[in-house]
């Protein structure tokens, strides 16, 4: 913690005495510039230019020069009221101009010759057209949180987002999903690069999430910190694409600008809820005809929160407090407990080992969330404004993995999620003169989660999840879901430090601003801290395999494992300048990345299948350094001021944390576990065999990884690819489009968007050669719902390792360059609009079409475009399916409000999205491979599971949506009190979002789907 203490101050010291910064708040700082003019047309030289927002918590002035040009920049976001004054002429105000973030308003004015008393206030309509920033985002205020029907959450956020990709089954119906484990996707960018942010600092765990090397990697994106939208002014959402060199990477930044409280008490109180008495059935005969009997409903879903802000001393000091609770409670289609739960003792008849639900014992998933936070704002002097903030969570949720909802995972198995997360930030802003900025923040993260071993006070939560941890884990492959128990216990703690300092220079038209971010962990080093103990059977800790109740093999682990893991840092410095030339203006960046993660020594105790341990420290896992240029360019062709062309071309690194560093841990990368075929020929379900012995035996075949329990790591890295520069996963991202304001109130804007990634990690095997395979086919199984090329017709490809190189894994880490050319590209439109209309009314969205999609189990789930990787590393195998080709698809999102005679308020949001994808994977015994292979799968291994399907190539029908809110707005002098009637699925419609993916006697069975018609309640008190 001293290190990173002593940093930051060096760090600021560095910033405060600086010639050169950037804007405040990141890149979420407004600007207002323009012209002063007398009425013959003459410009006005030293006009000074007062600007405060209402509650006289953010003031600034300028002085227009010589040309009578001025310009503001790092305002927060708001309405803002700017006044004009020269002697000799009458004071003008105008009033009322809203500022979105990152936008440059460009306000020109009239002063007409008159006294100083005399004063005009004009209220007129904000700019709808920028036509200097480049930054492409969405701005939610909380006026619009307020008026249209969507849940406060994540997912309600992606509601108005029409570019935004999410899995179909995180579809949510008034907060159903709850807050979920949300990652936004936007313009092909991948879900681990999107980011959370507050007051512009990430709040992110650094958790590695899935596996580095896959696709569906998640590192980072972690969180257990919601947004409270009471407490937030306005959530941004940058996508990216023609960002500025203020951040790393080009997923969606979600970044959360707080409250700062104000000169006169006030606040707000919001209560919403509904249950299950006030929805409808959707559950329809042509469901029931494809074997679903229930459907997921909502039994309960509750907000109560609360904020209250004022004035410590006024005109220098305010706070803002809230507090909430909040969570749903649902049901989940066809899930039920186990009723052959207690039966399971070895030597049990067969049917004890297989899942029956007890339809007398329904499972509820539920999610509970608590929060409480502060803020306390300080204006020290004339120029230097401080905020100190902190805000902590708890929750617990039964449904984050989303498999419950999906019938992939039975409540047994279910670990759930009790977590803890705390977020602490300061930050600094100083505008030094109206050419000089200076702007700060620290963070600190802590965050700990896991089914077991918290913090959390679990009966708080009434334990931590349905699961059952020491009951083995039973995975049937041929059913499609997981089931009996847990499998293990983990507990994991993944605490992170950020800043960012910057500061700006605006000389005369160039804007120059340099920045830096950085990211430690406390003590020296992050630390992703993860234990997991393994359930036993007999004292030996395993899992099971079964192919439609079968036994077909067995994991074994070497356990307890314990992996810690440091960053140290996550470091990035950048410049860039914006300078006008008539009616272009040029945005060009630069910025250096250096990320650099390390493993600490550690020592395990031994297990029943392994000894003792001890690992060395591993340093430079990786090191990496990047340079990426950021260039765009926006044109005001007529010169108006309403109409902008956009374009722009930015390299992007892509998401690491302390995930490479966890894939390379030695008490991580050694075998901690591995698979053996089981043939339990007695029918006790019990491996009878000695799994201590590698070799095969009794019941049990060999390991299928001879490395198991050695110390031997068996996936290494490339010296020539861990370590240097250009060797990180990265990501172009190309736009171009057009901004145009139509006519008052009404502007568009078109856009192409082309997204392409390089460096892709490969794991290629030292021991095997292609050679070291047999190809074979297999027939796939006659079916009318197949496609007619797919159906009886035989499926080749494949391949299987030969017997004496089963088993020998010496993984090497290196690029995909290396063996072939491998791509991933995505190409998308966007079409957007913006209208506002007579009795307040305002609507607003726009379609994109792309071929992105994510697929998962919930909104956490992997995004991808087109790839190709067909080109072989080790196995012939990986030619099988190696061109997927996602389809152009259309979404869809509208959203808009009216105000009605007697206050009363009508809004809507409309939503059509694509259907879910599917798969037809088909598990295949020995017996069937050995037709066409001429021999039995090698190590004993007793099944192999194909797709017969093109991934990606088939989907469901559309997902529409239709929800409506009617509203009774009361004014009560200052208050004002909102009561909100929510219909979510007003057509209650029954669309499929997830079908069971897994070929045979379930295949196609819906699993999950949309919400039934919901009413919803809720009301708001603003004081």
């Amino acid at each position: 913690m001293r290190r990173i203490v002593g940093f930051a101050f060096i760090a600021m010291l560095v910033v405060a005495t600086s010639p050169v910064s950037a804007l405040a708040q990141g890149s979420s700082a407004a600007t207002i510039t323009g012209a002063v003019k007398d009425a013959s047309g003459a410009v006005l030289p030293g006009v000074t230019i007062d600007v405060a927002t209402p509650d006289g918590t953010n003031t600034r002035n300028a002085v227009t020069d010589d040309k009578g040009e001025y310009r503001i920049d790092g305002l927060r976001s708001g309405a803002y009221t700017v006044t004009y004054s020269l002697s000799g002429f009458s004071t003008f105000k105008r009033a009322g101009l809203q500022l979105p973030p990152s936008f440059t308003a460009t306000v020109n004015v009239e002063l007409k010759v008159g006294g100083l008393a005399e004063s005009v206030t004009v209220t007129g309509e904000s700019p709808l057209i920028d036509t200097q920033n480049l930054t492409q985002q969405k701005t939610v205020s909380k006026e619009l949180l307020d008026a249209v029907p969507t849940a406060k959450s994540m997912l309600g956020i992606a509601s108005l987002m029409p570019a935004v990709v999410e899995p179909p089954n995180a579809q949510d119906v008034g907060g159903s999903k709850g807050e979920r484990s949300v990652r936004l996707s936007v313009h092909g960018g991948k879900t681990s690069d999107s980011r959370l942010l507050q007051d512009g600092m990430r709040y992110n765990a650094l958790t590695p999430g899935l596996a580095p090397f896959a696709a569906s990697a998640l590192e980072g994106t972690g969180r257990g910190y919601y947004i409270n939208p009471l407490a937030a002014q306005e959530i941004v959402i940058d996508i990216g694409t023609m960002g500025s060199a203020e951040y790393e990477y080009g997923g969606a930044q979600v970044n959360t600008l707080p409250k700062d409280g104000g000169n006169r008490f006030g606040g707000s109180f919001f209560f919403g809820g509904t249950g299950h008495k006030l929805q409808a059935d959707n559950l329809t005969s042509e469901l029931q005809g494809l074997g679903l009997t229930t459907v997921n409903t909502v039994r309960q879903v509750y907000d109560i929160n609360g904020m209250v802000a004022g004035p410590i001393v006024r005109n220098r000091a305010w706070f803002i407090t809230s507090g909430r609770r909040w969570g749903t409670t649902t049901s989940v289609a066809n899930l039920y407990g186990d009723a052959n739960i207690n039966a399971r003792v070895l030597g049990a008849p067969a049917a004890a080992w297989r899942y029956a639900p007890d339809l007398n014992n329904p499972i509820y998933p539920a999610e509970i969330d608590k929060g409480f936070g502060g803020r306390v704002t300080v204006q020290a002097t004339s120029k230097d404004k401080f905020t100190v903030s902190y805000d902590r969570q708890r929750n617990f949720q039964d449904q984050l993995t989303g498999q419950l909802e999906t019938g992939t995972i039975k409540n047994e198995a279910n670990a759930g999620y009790c977590q803890t997360h705390s977020v602490t930030q300061t930050t600094w802003n100083r505008p030094s003169s109206s050419k000089l900025l200076l702007d700060g923040g620290f963070t600190v993260s802590r965050f700990t989660f896991g089914g077991f071993g918290s913090d959390l006070r679990l009966s708080d939560y009434e334990g931590c999840g349905g699961g059952i941890q020491d009951f083995v884990s039973i995975n049937d492959t041929g059913l499609g879901y997981t089931y009996n128990g847990v499998g293990s216990r983990t507990s994991s703690l993944s605490h992170q430090a950020n800043g960012r300092f910057s500061l700006s220079y605006l000389p005369g038209a160039h804007q120059i601003k340099a920045g830096l971010f950085f990211m430690y962990g406390l003590g020296g080093g992050h630390r992703t801290y993860t234990t997991r103990t393994p359930s036993q059977v007999n004292g030996v800790p395993m899992s099971y395999t079964f192919n439609a109740g079968t036994p077909t093999g067995i994991t074994v682990f070497a356990a307890p494992i314990l992996t810690i893991d440091q960053l140290n840092p996550d470091m990035g410095v950048f410049v860039q300048d914006q300078w006008r030339l008539g009616r272009v203006t040029f945005n060009a960046g630069l910025r250096w990345d250096w990320i650099h993660e390390s493993v600490p020594a550690i020592s395990e105790e031994a297990g029943p299948l392994v000894g003792a341990r001890s690992f060395a420290a591993l340093d430079n896992v990786p090191n990496w350094k990047d340079v990426s240029p950021r260039f765009g360019m926006v044109w005001d062709p007529i010169g108006d001021g309403r109409t902008a062309v956009k374009v722009g071309i930015n390299r992007y690194v892509m998401s690491n944390t302390t995930g490479i560093a966890n894939a390379f841990d030695p008490a991580n990368a050694s075998v901690n576990s591995t698979t053996r075929s089981w043939g339990d020929t007695n029918s006790n379900f019990f491996p009878n065999c000695d799994l201590s012995d590698p070799a095969a035996n009794g019941e049990c075949g060999a390991l299928a990884n001879q490395s198991f329990g050695k110390f031997v790591s068996v996936t290494n890295p490339d010296p020539n690819w861990i370590e240097g520069y250009g060797k990180r996963p990265y990501n172009w991202q190309f736009g171009v489009s057009i901004d145009r304001e139509l006519f008052r109130g009404m502007s568009v804007s078109a856009g192409y968007y082309r997204t392409w990634f390089g460096n892709f990690i490969v794991l290629d095997n030292l021991s095997v050669t292609s050679s070291d395979y047999t190809s074979y086919c297999v027939t796939a199984p006659t079916d009318a719902r197949l496609p007619s090329n797919i159906s009886g017709a035989q499926v080749c490809n494949l391949a299987d390792i030969n017997a004496n190189k089963f088993g020998q894994v010496n993984n090497l880490a290196t690029l995909s360059d290396n063996y072939g050319k491998q791509t991933e590209v995505y190409n998308g439109l966007d079409v957007s609009f913006n209208l506002r209309l007579p009795r307040r009314a305002t609507i607003g969205g726009g379609l994109n079409v792309g071929n992105a999609v994510q697929a998962g189990t919930t909104a956490g789930g992997s995004s991808q475009s087109s790839t190709n990787n067909c080109y072989v590393i080790d196995s012939p195998q990986q030619l099988y399916n190696c061109d997927q080709r996602v389809p152009y698809q259309s979404r869809i999102k509208i959203n808009g409000s009216v105000m009605l005679p007697y206050e009363v308020q009508l809004a809507a949001v409309v939503q059509s999205s694509p259907g879910p994808t599917y798969n037809a994977t088909y598990t295949y015994t020995t017996a069937q491979a050995q037709t066409s292979l001429g021999r039995p799968l090698s190590g004993g291994v007793r099944t192999a599971s194909i797709n017969l399907l093109q991934p990606f190539s088939q989907y469901g029908s559309r997902i529409n949506q239709f929800d409506l809110r009617a509203s009774k707005i009361f004014s009560l002098g200052t208050r004002k009190l909102q009561a909100n009637l929510d219909l979510y699925n007003l057509f209650n419609v029954s669309t499929v979002v997830n079908y069971n993916s897994t070929f045979g006697a379930s295949w196609l069975q819906p699993t999950q789907i949309l919400d039934a018609r919901l009413m919803k309640l809720s009301v708001q008190l603003d004081f």
